[in-house]
């Protein structure tokens, strides 16, 4: 059945053909900061971005629901959100994989005959993470987790599973070529890495007047430099990409969707929330570019309305125009953004985040940054809350009208804001409450067991972790549940309204005492 939507497409009235689908094409820049185009106010200049963001939609408050490459990339695949696509972290005994049950947009576009293909940069979205299903062709890294001697976190090798944008752009021209042999309306899914470490360096030229010296790490001046420079050469290599495009004559009948799977702190997230990498949501390395481009979308146009990466699937599907595709007909977590494209309101939405590292083999950061090891959050576009079960006293609310930097914690002055929110979390149940355990799917490398022999997250349950769940409700924090929580207990604790605001916790004392 794989070719009928796209056979009745053509065949709708009579023997008169109707125009072919458009091709579609997703672009995903791996940690890549809005601030760092020019189209969204940077002094660093990305020309190729800029022609893209003038020759269609550009949204000006994206959020990513995650700070961690595969678990953002399974939403911007899926138009799900983290807690109901499943895949939450990097590495962990499960939990790190795409299930195969999972519907991308390739699985979409692949029913409707669609030629698929992927051109990656990088191992994290590899097959190995579960995103090779639903493409004719997929070009991926080989390879594993790993733990090296000495190490306190699994890794991988990032000398040898990466390309540059230079060669991403030639083996992606190359796999369009391919994908268009039969005559089909393509989809291809593009993952440009550059600016995520400088360990592939754009060439000598690009790096003219970086400041000289030792380096440092990503708060440092040097590190910012050739993060710049990496972004101008990525945006070069995405302009040879789009050019190419246009000598084919594919340019007028391709789609085209831009994104990041997250951003990164800098000095200036070290400075204010003293985390310079990623795997946190503070708007530095949560907010990522939104551009939409091609047929069926307006020039030049700016959107301030909240947008979140899981809208990218229904707004594709939306844009492309396959009846039986109509993002109204499927279970999407996001929504199309085309209304908004077309002059017309959208109902006020929230947009939802998370940071699993305290059960993520990869998060060494939970030793200096114990406060990060669960992160919850929500955004209604004028507020957000970053709700840390593990620390409720860490928590965070942030007027982010007010206070775009995210300086100043109201949490205890705007407590209706507050519960608000918290509803919106409780409703959700994101919660990940234990350590992901082996699911049979993968060889016991004893990777999990030797993390675990050095005090890092895993064991049977929570206790492992140190961490004794409970559950409560903010209107009521002296009224405790144990985990897992008793159905009964439940039903009769919201009896009064409260079951709505059911949340876990570990330590609720110190944000309910009096000031």
């Amino acid at each position: 059945m794989a070719g009928l939507a796209f056979a009745a497409l053509i065949l709708v009235g009579g023997c008169a053909p109707n125009p072919q689908p458009p091709n579609v094409l997703l672009i995903t820049l791996d940690t890549t900061r809005p601030d760092y185009l020019s189209c969204y106010g940077g002094t660093n200049r990305t020309p190729g971005f800029d022609a893209l963001a003038r020759s269609g939609v550009r949204f000006e408050s994206a959020l990513a629901t995650s700070a961690v490459t595969p678990v953002s990339h399974a939403s911007i695949l899926t138009g799900l959100n983290p807690y109901e696509h499943g895949l939450r972290v990097l590495s962990a005994d499960s939990g790190f994989r795409l299930p195969p049950s999972s519907t991308t947009l390739a699985g979409y576009l692949k029913s409707a005959g669609y030629a698929t293909g992927a051109v990656h940069s990088a191992f994290p979205v590899s097959g190995y993470f579960g995103f090779n299903q639903d493409f004719d062709r997929f070009e991926s890294f080989d390879g594993n987790m790993d733990l090296l001697p000495g190490a306190q976190k699994t890794t991988w090798n990032l000398d040898a599973l990466q390309r540059r944008s230079d060669a991403t752009t030639a083996l992606a021209l190359e796999v369009i070529d391919d994908l268009r042999s039969d005559g089909r309306p393509f989809f291809l899914w593009v993952h440009y890495w550059d600016p995520h470490d400088p360990t592939l360096l754009p060439p000598p030229e690009w790096l003219t007047g970086i400041t000289s010296g030792a380096g440092g790490g990503a708060e440092s001046a040097q590190y910012e430099e050739i993060y710049a420079a990496e972004v101008r050469y990525m945006d070069r290599q995405f302009q040879g990409l789009t050019d190419a495009l246009e000598k084919s004559g594919l340019r007028e009948t391709t789609l085209i969707a831009l994104t990041a799977d997250h951003g990164q702190g800098l000095s200036d997230g070290f400075k204010r929330h003293g985390w310079a990498a990623h795997r946190m949501t503070y708007q530095e390395q949560i907010h990522v570019p939104l551009m939409f481009a091609g047929p069926g979308v307006p020039i030049s146009q700016t959107h301030s309305a909240l947008a979140s990466t899981v809208d990218i699937v229904p707004t594709l599907l939306d844009l492309v125009g396959i009846p039986d595709l109509h993002p109204s007909k499927l279970e999407l977590a996001g929504r199309s953004l085309r209304p908004l494209m077309e002059g017309n309101e959208l109902p006020p939405a929230s947009a939802y985040a998370d940071q699993v590292n305290g059960y993520d083999f990869n998060a060494s950061m939970t030793g200096p940054r114990p406060d990060a090891a669960f992160l919850f959050t929500i955004c209604d576009g004028t507020w957000k809350l970053i709700w840390r079960p593990h620390m409720p006293e860490a928590s965070e609310l942030f007027n982010l009208l007010a206070d775009p930097l995210e300086t100043v914690n109201v949490i205890r002055s705007e407590r209706q804001v507050f519960l608000r929110l918290m509803e919106d979390l409780a409703q959700r149940r994101p919660w990940v409450l234990s350590p992901f355990q082996s699911d049979g799917t993968q060889a016991d490398d004893g990777v999990g067991e030797a993390l675990q022999a050095l005090g890092y997250a895993g064991g049977d349950g929570a206790e492992g972790t140190g961490l004794v769940w409970q559950w409560t409700c903010p209107e009521h924090p002296d009224f405790l549940l144990p985990d897992p929580l008793p159905s009964a207990a439940a039903h009769a604790h919201g009896a009064d309204g409260c079951e709505r605001l059911l949340v876990p916790i570990s330590d609720w004392s110190a944000l309910t005492q009096d000031e």
